[in-house]
């Protein structure tokens, strides 16, 4: 059983806010690589309309979750209200205060059931 956590947000970005998008996303991203330890990756893909966003988090654990929200939390109101979140799916076996924070904000949960990771993560 692996304790990793990863999840999908899908962001749909208001016309006209993209370069503020990418501005908050890059602080986001600096913010997350120097403060967040265990957090693996953290990746940020834009459609060619550019008019939606997919983030993919890599999560050692359910605590790298719970500093991530503390982390990055005060800058997600201003995200927001440029790019609504319309989709969260977050993949791993939670601690109840992790599932509970990532429910609080719309997250559907998916348990593990079995597989493998290659590489040295």
């Amino acid at each position: 059983m692996t304790k990793q956590v990863q999840y999908i947000s899908e962001f749909t970005i208001i016309e006209g806010k993209m370069e503020e998008f990418k501005r908050m996303m890059h602080s986001i991203i600096e913010s997350a690589e120097k403060n967040e330890h265990d957090l693996n990756a953290y990746q940020v893909y834009l459609n060619a309309e550019e008019n939606k966003a997919f983030i993919v988090e890599w999560f050692k654990n359910s605590e790298a979750i719970l500093i991530h929200l503390a982390n990055a939390g005060p800058m997600f109101p201003g995200l927001l209200a440029i790019a609504p979140i319309v989709r969260l799916e977050v993949f791993g076996n939670l601690t109840k205060s992790a599932e509970e924070a990532l429910k609080s904000i719309g997250a559907k949960i998916f348990k593990y059931h079995e597989g493998f990771i290659r590489g040295d993560v």
